[in-house]
């Protein structure tokens, strides 16, 4: 049972709250915020102009926090391998259309994790035995692998070449045009794949903590099947700590979504790549920092309180499901 007059006590929790409100509104109101040229399929990218120009163009008339450049070949315009254009990224469009593709990953990624994370650990955790040994034993394995070889590997596999996040989808054919315009990306995949084991590890030790209680050997003296007993009595009284586990993650999945595309790994979080092309700026002229800081700083705040209001949220919904919490 939540307890809201426990998560009300702390400060630190409202503002968590308001956080990600204010986020979600940003979201929901992006084509008032930042109008898109297509409204029917808008980019989280909007180019204020093609130039040949590496600099970026600081906040001004129409672009109140500047642009920054990206870098490419174009030899499809007649321009000849070598040469190089430069598309002038809108930073605040991108900063506000880039909040619906964060919420996206960081929702779809956690949820999905979380539900095959709680089946898993609460399957293996009721049975016991020899399966609940096998399946821990296998959670342990993905443990360990490596998450970043796994980016490679899926990246390599579904989408054969570099995933571009600038590209036009409907370019591309059979299975990584399906995949791309369903803005399911590499790291999407692979973190679904690497990520649902915590919640299994969590869920399977609770769940054997759990079935010994004396409720719940009362229901099953009382005839109730094993899917009554999940369901109705063991369910409610050990997922506090999944919810929680899974309100500190939707920050984090972002965050680390960025790195991995800072990095160069493809992705569909707009923020990531924003940050890819402002790689180039953040020593700026005669080693100052903060030179191009319109290039890197809006999306960097952005990015940390997102994550801060998750794992805020966190908090709160810790003292609100934890009844030993004062």
């Amino acid at each position: 049972m939540i307890s809201w007059r426990r998560f009300l006590r702390r400060r630190s929790n409202l503002i968590g709250l308001a956080l990600i409100v204010f986020f979600l509104l940003v979201a929901r109101l992006a084509p008032v915020l930042a109008p898109p040229l297509n409204p029917d399929d808008p980019w989280p990218f909007l180019n204020y102009s093609q130039s040949f120009s590496r600099q970026p163009s600081p906040p001004g008339p129409g672009i109140p926090l500047g642009t920054t450049p990206q870098i490419r070949n174009m030899p499809q315009y007649g321009i000849a391998p070598g040469q190089d254009t430069s598309y002038q990224w809108d930073v605040y469009y991108t900063l506000v259309w880039g909040t619906r593709s964060a919420l996206r990953f960081g929702l779809v990624v956690t949820l999905t994790t979380a539900a095959i994370g709680i089946l898993i650990g609460v399957i293996s955790g009721y049975t016991g035995g020899l399966s609940n040994l096998l399946t821990m034993r296998v959670t342990d394995a993905f443990l360990a692998f490596p998450v970043i070889a796994g980016v490679w590997i899926i990246q390599r596999v579904f989408y054969g070449n570099i995933y571009d996040p600038f590209g036009n989808p409907m370019l591309l054919t059979g299975w990584e045009g399906f995949l791309y315009r369903s803005r399911i990306d590499p790291l999407m995949i692979t973190f679904i794949l690497f990520s649902w084991m915590p919640y299994a590890r969590l869920m399977n030790a609770q769940i054997r903590t759990a079935k010994g209680a004396e409720y719940a050997q009362a229901a099953r003296s009382m005839g109730a099947g094993a899917p009554r007993i999940i369901w109705r009595h063991l369910l409610p009284n050990t997922l506090a700590p999944a919810i929680v586990l899974g309100a500190r993650d939707v920050g984090g999945m972002v965050v680390l979504a960025c790195a991995f595309i800072f990095i160069g790994f493809g992705g569909n979080v707009a923020w990531g790549t924003m940050l890819v092309t402002s790689r180039d700026y953040v020593i700026g002229l005669n080693g100052n920092p903060f030179a191009y800081w319109w290039t890197f700083i809006p999306i960097s705040l952005a990015l940390i309180l997102f994550s801060a209001g998750w794992n805020l949220l966190g908090d709160g919904l810790n003292a609100a499901l934890n009844p030993y919490e004062s």
